[in-house]
């Protein structure tokens, strides 16, 4: 998936003050200083604010497309191999034809061969500077658009953790969580103590998730089965999950609490009965992908949802510049698949 292009920002000072200067260093070149106010000055100064502004608006279009093809920064320098030669070539044919018209209007003195033979040279030069100068602008562009997805992101995580913890310690699942415990002190007191302990992993993962925005796949196993304890003490043999992870793939990183939304989903809009079973599949693809799957046997009364934890989830890898997830949904089945994002070395 090619990286997001970045905001344009308004560059207009830029290229007016990068026209006023080759328009000054013509005037400088030719010593239009020494008669200010001439009618030779005046159409030096015109045919300097055309020429500089074609080719400094040529540079620009032209560089603007390479970094629309190529828009990471670290694609820069294959941006300016390609951009800076066209735009040298550019250069001297707008310097070629403005001469060209000079000579043949006799609009001003008619230019030599030789001052034709120098736009080789001064084309090259000004091209790096223009293409240096804009692409110092679309770098600057980029880092501010990096910025702020980074902000956007961390308030994303916030909002997983903020309802991930709304939902662990609202008093219905703390009621279910302390009454569970209390029954199985008085039945089973080593299975009392494996259920406070696991009780402690999920709370203390919980609030442990915000010193990541991503964690590899294994730590997220290892939480969901600490989680899915505490599901499974509550519902018995009627909720299931099953785990198929090639141990390849525990090192993929993926935002925090992802599996946790997706369980916590299930869980939420199916019925879950001795009758009606509900078993969570968690595997591994071929293609890299990470597939969460459950029977669906959707409950009958409206359960308050607007796919907030699915957008959540949605909303991070679009910020990770990462494919989307694809969400299905048969007759008998709900399936999300997420993609796992490759660690960097």
């Amino acid at each position: 998936m090619q990286p997001q292009r970045a905001e344009q920002l308004d560059d207009r000072w830029i290229r007016l003050g990068g026209i006023a200067f080759f328009v000054l260093l013509a005037g400088y070149t030719y010593k239009a200083y020494e008669d200010p106010f001439s009618l030779a000055t005046a159409k030096l100064l015109l045919e300097s604010i055309v020429n500089s502004t074609a080719t400094w608006e040529a540079d620009r279009w032209i560089l603007v497309r390479f970094q629309r093809k190529y828009p990471s920064l670290p694609q820069a320098r294959k941006r300016l191999l390609l951009a800076i030669p066209l735009c040298w070539l550019v250069n001297v044919l707008l310097d070629w034809l403005v001469m060209w018209v000079v000579n043949i209007t006799h609009f001003r003195p008619p230019y030599s061969e030789a001052v034709f033979l120098q736009t080789i040279t001064s084309g090259l030069i000004i091209a790096f500077l223009i293409t240096g100068i804009q692409e110092a602008v679309y770098y600057f562009a980029r880092l501010l658009q990096a910025e702020r997805e980074t902000e956007q992101l961390k308030k994303e995580n916030l909002q997983t953790q903020l309802d991930s913890l709304k939902q662990q310690v609202n008093p219905h699942f703390l009621f279910n969580s302390l009454n569970t415990l209390s029954y199985l002190i008085g039945e089973d007191a080593e299975k009392a103590e494996e259920f406070l302990d696991e009780m402690c992993k999920v709370y203390r993962y919980l609030l442990r998730n915000n010193e990541n925005e991503l964690t590899n796949l294994a730590t997220e196993l290892q939480f969901i089965r600490s989680y899915f304890h505490l599901l499974k003490t509550r519902y018995g043999d009627n909720l299931h999950l099953n785990l198929a992870i090639e141990p390849c793939y525990e090192q993929s990183l993926l935002p925090s609490l992802t599996l946790q939304l997706l369980v916590e989903n299930a869980v939420k809009h199916n019925v879950i009965h001795k009758d009606y079973p509900l078993t969570v599949h968690i595997s591994t693809q071929p293609n890299g992908q990470l597939l969460v799957k459950n029977n669906l046997q959707k409950k009958v009364q409206n359960v308050s949802s607007n796919q907030v934890g699915l957008s959540n989830i949605a909303s991070k890898f679009n910020l990770l510049k990462q494919p989307e997830i694809e969400v299905t949904q048969t007759e008998t089945e709900f399936m999300v698949s997420v993609p796992l994002i490759q660690p960097s070395h």
